[in-house]
């Protein structure tokens, strides 16, 4: 009997192991030094020791990231990038010397890395973004808006900039102009993770309650149409946000990850700890040239909405993802061979999709007009 129960685990975990792999949202605690790996889908913990930073000694880690075929984490106080691979062992390190000072958030814009740079010690620029490439070398400054927390790019050649202090989101294209504000100045204090929803939204993480305009510490939903506030759930001192593959969002705080119903509000704690950035990443898509191990059509690519896909077996799931591995949408097939779904939400750039069957799965580029 023994046997026969050991036997049936390892086949479950042979099973599933490769889907927890490739779907997951990994989180920063800054106090345990550490990288969790939660389920995309819900956010059930499958380890919460998926990276351990303590044998570097590293300050406050905050942001993370996927680079090509590596996750960078960001040191808030020690003014470096760690860089692990995507098995969550370490690589190599970006030294101060690039001109990192109180850094925070970053992401891929445009091809490079942006991070937010805050500080002025190691030949940084305060209130900046530093650009890096993916080598990690520096490619120069921008000049932002005070105490920059995160930055995101949203395609059409634009990025969104957020503000500790009290103003709002800021709009830089891709030569560093800025060109205006998404949320404007005075609507919130204290705003750290943003984040893209499936429906084209945003999801802002705030720290701190804004009194005079009334708009509290919390996870707020904002209009991607003109940066309104289309919902807010009030948790005091909220650092990262990310929206899970069922449609309810993630947050954390310095007790924990906790979820929220978008439906009720209702709150619940996943996993206790000082916890910082959140992302959804799959961590074994290649952003080059995934393998082709079945046969499915996609169209028509370019697209400016409507995207067909046809496939010889049963579909039973469909991912969209940026080009650095961040899940944008998910969509579960009741095991259909010919599926039509909208991503007029999409802002116009360069996808990937990847197909997955009862056979096997293919991933591909597609192009939104």
């Amino acid at each position: 009997m023994k046997t026969k129960l050991l036997l049936a685990t390892v086949f479950f975990l042979f099973c599933h192991l490769q889907y927890f792999a490739q779907n997951v949202i990994l989180a920063v605690n800054s106090t345990s030094k550490t990288v969790a790996q939660l389920n995309a889908t819900d956010g059930t913990v499958i380890n919460a020791n998926f990276i351990n930073l303590s044998s570097l000694s590293p300050g406050t880690i905050k942001g993370i990231i996927r680079v090509q075929d590596k996750i960078w984490i960001s040191d808030q106080t020690d003014n470096v990038i760690y860089i692990y691979n995507l098995d969550g062992t370490y690589s190599s390190t970006i030294p101060s010397t690039v001109g990192l000072s109180n850094i925070r958030g970053l992401n891929v814009v445009n091809s490079e890395v942006w991070v937010t740079n805050a500080g002025t010690t190691n030949g940084a620029t305060a209130n900046s973004i530093r650009r890096l490439s993916f080598a990690g070398a520096s490619l120069g400054v921008y000049p932002t808006l005070g105490s920059p927390f995160d930055v995101l790019d949203v395609g059409n050649g634009t990025a969104y900039i957020t503000s500790f202090n009290s103003e709002g989101i800021q709009t830089m294209n891709y030569a560093g102009t800025v060109t205006g504000n998404f949320v404007n100045s005075g609507v919130f204090t204290g705003i750290q993770q943003i984040t893209k929803l499936q429906n084209g939204n945003y999801l802002i993480a705030v720290f701190s309650n804004n009194s005079s305009a009334g708009n509290n510490a919390g996870v707020y939903h904002i209009s991607a149409t003109n940066g309104s506030i289309l919902n807010s759930y009030l948790v005091g001192g909220a650092r990262g946000c990310a929206q899970m593959g069922n449609g309810n969002y993630l947050y954390t705080t310095g007790s924990g990850v906790s979820s929220i119903n978008a439906t009720t509000g209702a709150t619940s704690l996943i996993i206790s700890g000082s916890y910082q950035y959140l992302k959804a990443l799959d961590l074994t898509l290649s952003v080059s040239e995934a393998k082709q191990e079945i046969e499915a059509k996609i169209y028509p690519n370019p697209t400016s909405g409507m995207v067909n896909v046809s496939a010889e077996n049963e579909i039973e799931v469909i991912t969209f993802y940026s080009l650095n591995g961040q899940i944008l949408k998910t969509e579960k097939i009741n095991r259909e061979r010919k599926i039509s779904l909208d991503i007029s939400g999409f802002s116009s750039g360069i996808y990937l999709i990847k197909v997955k069957t009862n056979k096997g799965e293919k991933t591909v580029k597609i192009i939104k007009k």
